[in-house]
């Protein structure tokens, strides 16, 4: 195997436009005009240049490291992707196409990390991770930022558990990024509290690695995740450090619903990726080529559901913003203003019903086929501003158009009624092919993974006491009594607790199973082995 931890180092002056013989020849014959002057050109001629840089210069030259390892010795190539979709460096994701995995480091929190390991998953690639990112503390009182701390110290701490916990169960491969501490101290590994728990995590994982392999998720939801969105959308109201909280946000109001979802990237989309799920959501991506559209559009006519929010479409592939929609004609509305507008105590008013908190962001769009679902209603001034939610048929398929980012919104702020009004807008066209349903538990994140002979139901339990510095250290308190119910339409050999490694009692009515976990620490995974 050759890993490459940087193939994208160097690119840190991407933004200095490079005017050299060779860089002025390639980008006349790629393009037919000269690269630009940096100080004077569009916004959009930055932009393809930009991506011009990133996609053919450097990934085309590491394909052809990658073609030259190939032809001498046809061995593994992985890399380093651990900033995954970060604004400053999103395109380093594109170079998951050319290798044959990649190593993620950490996120900064365990839901983003379970998004990031999903991710990468859905390219196919192999995926493993570290374990111990906790040890860097969040060095607020230091001015130089590079002092991080205690290299040589073991990290203890219930956190590093849940972090491992988090790659059993994405099963991905992991790594002790603390390893190396252990050198320095007077004990073996396991007198120390970080020690035992690597020990039995990897003699979990160990244990239980022929089972655990064939395992794979069972989406009902794709999640599109806009790589040119976050790196190249440059609109007014647009937070390019908040766009996660579009994407991961989607990520968690499914895994709040009990709905298995994964996130796919934009520059890999295929007509085969999209048939695998029942809905496609797009959160918020605004940049989409004509291609893309025509290739959502065909998933909608055929029969799938997609929903679609705020921004999406707006723009094309190297965000130049169009005069309407991408989408327009499958939204069936139709865009006022390519600007959103931001206003204070905004609701959702539905014909009927409670006034629900609407996202103070919304984009200005009317109806021109669709239904309108809701509007959006300032209280304050006691005005409608227009439609907020439209639905419409699409051939055999159906659109739902949000106009607004209400997923961002759950994101930060888990307002219980914009995810139940989210779930009577996506759940009638998912019940029927639901896997389990796990009682909501506020911090509670279930995780569904199956395979011909075993179903395994993870539960993540980020219930921690400390969660207001960043990388602070925490102990977490246990829930009592989590409730799930899943399906499984076989005959069932045995029902048990791997975490606990003891059997439990289930009640069945038809093709579901009722199971309780009477005591949730961190982590725990009910599994079930087909007969």
């Amino acid at each position: 195997m050759l890993y490459f931890d940087g193939p994208y180092q160097g690119m840190d002056h991407a933004s200095d436009f490079c005017h050299c013989a060779n860089c002025q020849s390639a980008h006349g014959k790629r393009f037919g005009k000269p690269v630009p002057d940096q100080r004077t050109c569009s916004h959009g001629e930055r932009m393809q240049y930009l991506a011009w840089l990133h996609d053919e210069v450097l990934f085309g030259f590491f394909r052809e490291v990658r073609e030259l390892i190939r032809s001498t010795r046809n061995v593994p190539v992985v890399f380093n992707n651990s900033p995954m979709l970060s604004h400053g460096e999103w395109w380093r994701t594109h170079g998951l196409a050319i290798v044959d995995g990649f190593m993620y480091e950490a996120s900064d929190t365990p839901e983003a990390k379970l998004f990031n390991l999903q991710l990468g998953k859905s390219t196919g690639k192999v995926t493993w991770t570290y374990l111990g990112h906790h040890t860097e503390y969040s060095r607020e009182h230091l001015i130089d930022e590079s002092v991080r701390g205690w290299y040589t110290y073991p990290v203890e701490g219930q956190e590093l558990l849940l972090d491992g916990a988090v790659a059993t169960a994405a099963g991905v491969g992991c790594v002790y990024w603390g390893l190396q501490r252990f050198f320095y101290q007077p004990e073996k590994p396991d007198a120390y509290e970080s020690g035992r728990y690597m020990k039995d995590l990897f003699a979990f994982q160990l244990k239980h690695r022929e089972m655990l392999r064939p395992l794979s998720s069972r989406p009902q939801v794709g999640i599109l995740v806009g790589s040119r969105t976050v790196g190249l959308y440059a609109g007014s109201h647009f937070v390019p450090s908040a766009y996660p909280n579009y994407y991961r946000g989607a990520f968690n109001l499914f895994k709040s619903l009990s709905i298995e979802s994964e996130p796919f990237l934009d520059f890999l989309m295929t007509e085969q990726q999209l048939a695998r799920y029942t809905m496609v959501f797009l959160p918020n991506v605004a940049c989409l080529s004509d291609e893309q559209c025509a290739m959502l559009r065909r998933y909608a006519e055929s029969g799938g559901i997609l929903v679609s929010t705020h921004l999406t479409s707006v723009a094309d592939e190297s965000s130049r913003v169009r005069s309407n929609f991408g989408l327009s004609d499958v939204f069936g509305a139709s865009l006022d203003d390519p600007e959103p507008i931001e206003y204070p105590d905004l609701f959702l008013k539905q014909p009927q019903g409670d006034l629900i908190p609407q996202d103070p962001q919304v984009v200005r769009m009317h109806a021109t086929g669709g239904t309108v679902e809701a509007t959006t209603w300032d209280r304050g001034n006691h005005r409608d501003l227009g439609a907020a939610v439209v639905t419409n048929r699409v051939g055999k398929g159906q659109s739902i158009y949000i106009g607004s980012g209400l997923e961002a919104l759950y994101e930060e702020t888990r307002i219980n009624a914009v995810r139940e009004y989210l779930a009577g807008l996506l759940l009638p066209s998912l019940e029927s092919g639901r896997a389990y349903n796990l009682e909501y538990v506020p911090g509670v994140t279930p995780h569904y993974m199956a395979s011909k002979e075993t179903i395994v139901l993870h539960f993540l339990a980020d219930t921690a006491n400390v969660v207001h510095h960043q990388k602070a250290r925490e102990s977490f308190v246990a829930v009592e009594n989590v409730k799930a119910r899943l399906r499984v339409p076989g005959k069932i050999k045995a029902v048990t607790l791997m975490r606990s490694g003891v059997a439990t009692e289930t009640k069945r009515d038809g093709e579901w199973i009722a199971v309780t976990v009477p005591r949730l620490l961190v982590w725990e995974a009910i599994r079930v082995d087909l007969a």
